[in-house]
């Protein structure tokens, strides 16, 4: 299954392998609860609500094993570990950062060697900390332009985009 098995991989669990933002705005419906605070407000109140987080719909599988997942999810760990079951996805390390404007590179750095993540913000936060990082396709994330985008959660197509990034920023 996974042809580079050196390669360590930090997986986003939120719009990377989860339809969290689908899910959301089924439950908070309206323009209104789309703005940033509007967000955060919502989703404390959705922090012990065990249905919302176990039964989080799969956008996509990854043909690989990741080595951990970083999020910044406010959930308990609980709650992700019987999603990620619920898949049949493997059980790794989960790390898990409660402010959403913090940089997961500074928790994962050195646990992985790259991040694959939806948020244009958590890729260039980790790039600018050294941790390279890719971003995953997603309607919401299509009007920015980073450097290393990938279209699916496929190793080959990972490991291009990752060599190609090493070798852009003079990393390799």
């Amino acid at each position: 299954m996974n042809s580079y098995k050196s390669l360590k991989i930090a997986l986003d669990l939120d719009d990377t392998i989860f339809d969290f933002f689908g899910e959301y705005k089924k439950r908070f419906p309206g323009k209104n609860n789309l703005v940033e605070y509007k967000i955060t407000k919502n989703v404390v109140s959705l922090k012990n609500d065990k249905l919302f987080w176990e039964n989080l719909p799969l956008l996509e599988k990854p043909n690989f094993e990741p080595c951990i997942y970083a999020t910044k999810r406010i959930n308990s760990k609980t709650y992700t570990r019987n999603c990620l079951n619920k898949y049949n996805l493997p059980l790794k390390p989960i790390y898990q950062m409660y402010y959403q404007h913090g940089n997961k590179a500074n928790m994962i750095k050195g646990r992985c060697d790259v991040l694959i993540d939806d948020s244009i913000t958590n890729v260039i936060n980790a790039i600018n900390s050294g941790l390279p990082a890719l971003i995953i396709d997603r309607p919401h994330n299509q009007t920015e332009s980073p450097l290393f985008r990938i279209y699916s959660l496929d190793i080959d197509e990972i490991k291009f985009a990752y060599e190609l990034e090493l070798k852009t920023l003079g990393w390799n």
